[in-house]
């Protein structure tokens, strides 16, 4: 929980779409994501990575 922004995934198509986030590319632990559209915050949840 170092409040660091490791990574930005821009979604470009409106609506309803997803994204795959590759886990290899990660260290277990605690992660917080959040989904910003047009500046503001949207909702924060947290991904909890097990290796």
């Amino acid at each position: 929980m170092s409040g660091v922004q490791l990574r930005s995934y821009p979604i470009i198509q409106m609506g309803e779409s997803s994204i795959i986030i590759n886990a290899n590319a990660l260290t277990a632990g605690m992660y917080l994501y959040s989904l910003i559209a047009d500046g503001q915050v949207i909702d924060t949840k947290r991904m909890i990575l097990n290796k």
